[in-house]
């Protein structure tokens, strides 16, 4: 089950995270590399707004699992992006999504080779009655069956549109329509 934070965590990792940007806002700015200052600034937004649109799901556990998953000790990373206008609301959702994701995190951090770069990347694009998930991981699968049991075992809210699973990684996309 999610691990419940309080207030002083939240901020304590929140503070972390920005002085991390600042120093690197800061240190870049010494070196006059402005092009990087810009950069950085421009992904700072972006990232703001893509965790904006995630809040504006109504699906707090779902998002709160996202935005705080590099928070702790991962062996992969993972960014995402949400896209579309986020008028969708998941609240009477939230759990399912929750477990669900949980489910697949969990499982690649099963499958993926504990020492290589594993990255997952996660688009979000939010329509009227339904999200699309895009999911590319790259990386080395150690696993690919269980991977691919997975994702065949779906429950039937979250539709396999499309997937391939090899050593180097996945793709897959599924739509979970809210009904």
């Amino acid at each position: 089950m999610m691990k419940k934070r309080d207030t002083l965590e939240v901020l304590r990792h929140s503070r972390h995270d920005w002085l991390n940007r600042l120093q690197l806002i800061k240190a870049n700015m010494s070196l006059e590399r402005w092009d990087r200052v810009n950069n950085l600034i421009d992904e700072i937004v972006l990232e703001s707004n893509h965790e904006s649109g995630l809040t504006n799901l109504h699906a707090s556990m779902f998002a709160e699992f996202l935005i705080t998953f590099h928070w702790e000790p991962r062996l992969f990373s993972m960014e995402y992006e949400v896209i579309g206008d986020g008028a969708l609301n998941l609240s009477d959702y939230d759990e399912s999504l929750y477990k669900w994701i949980t489910s697949l995190f969990s499982l690649i951090e099963t499958v993926v080779n504990k020492k290589a770069e594993n990255h997952l990347f996660l688009s979000m694009h939010i329509e009227e009655k339904e999200i699309r998930f895009f999911f590319e991981l790259s990386g080395i699968i150690e696993s690919t069956d269980k991977l691919s049991t997975w994702i065949e075992n779906q429950p039937i809210s979250f539709l396999v549109e499309e997937s391939h699973v090899s050593s180097q990684g996945c793709e897959m996309q599924i739509c979970f329509t809210c009904e």
